[in-house]
């Protein structure tokens, strides 16, 4: 099962509707549980056999906002730690110890604003001692913006599966390249989008790209400004390598890396 698949049911839902009547922030619970997910995401680290992901994670807010769950904030992180482990055992990554989740303010943040950040590090009543761990793990290599496991191999693999990209060509993020791996990616102007365009032209959830039968699949989410590819708007498309993607004012090409 891929990150984010499934938002409306299970743990979601169950963190939402604890929190609903008693967190009075702009920040919501299921926004910081998505991106706390994409920090695990991205700042997962492969070794030969297994792939690691962070196991601390700070979480910034305003003053407002974390005022607002300063009395809450035990059980709001007791809560996204128990989401942090279901979501490593979904997508196979290995943690070197419990998640641990914690909160701090910051000045420079404006309200309903949230910024995390994930690191490998000592949780309280761990199993394993994680830097003895990651002592003993192979040489690990850093995968950011979705990118594959590449292979390490002397020599190249023959029939290897594509390794599917979209870049960004015009726009605020131009030059930006988004690695696409086998979990379903959704684009869009909002924070807690998995790929996040601060484009203005952009609709908050304006499309999702799913793998599909060795492929992918590029669909539109009733955006304002539509999707097009290749010049024409499209409802739901599947894409190939060369095509042409556009949301708002931002252009992407589709390609194989």
């Amino acid at each position: 099962m891929g990150f984010f698949s499934g938002l409306e049911g299970g743990l979601e839902k169950y963190i939402e509707g604890f929190f609903r009547d008693k967190f009075k922030g702009r920040v919501q619970p299921l926004d910081i549980a998505k991106r706390l997910a994409r920090e695990m995401r991205d700042r997962k680290r492969v070794s030969v056999n297994l792939v690691y992901a962070p196991n601390e994670y700070e979480v910034y807010l305003s003053q407002e906002d974390w005022e607002s769950i300063s009395y809450l904030a035990e059980a709001l992180s007791s809560e996204l730690q128990d989401y942090l482990h279901q979501k490593a055992g979904e997508s196979d990554l290995t943690l070197v110890a419990p998640p641990r989740v914690r909160f701090f303010q910051d000045a420079e943040i404006k309200p309903g604003q949230v910024r995390v950040c994930g690191k490998f590090g000592n949780s309280p009543g761990a199993p394993v001692d994680p830097g003895e761990a990651m002592d003993q793990a192979p040489e690990f290599e850093d995968t950011l913006n979705y990118q594959p496991v590449r292979d390490t191999a002397p020599v190249p693999v023959v029939g290897t599966t594509p390794r599917y990209v979209l870049e960004v060509r015009e726009g605020p993020l131009a030059g930006k390249i988004y690695r696409l791996e086998g979990f379903p990616v959704l684009l869009g102007r909002r924070d807690s989008c998995d790929i996040a365009l601060p484009d203005e032209s952009v609709s908050r959830r304006h499309a999702r790209l799913e793998p599909r039968d060795g492929g992918w699949v590029l669909t539109d989410l009733n955006s304002s400004n539509g999707t097009f590819v290749n010049g024409v708007r499209i409802r739901s498309t599947a894409l190939a390598p060369g095509d042409s993607v556009k949301l708002g004012a931002t252009l992407c090409a589709f390609r194989v890396d």
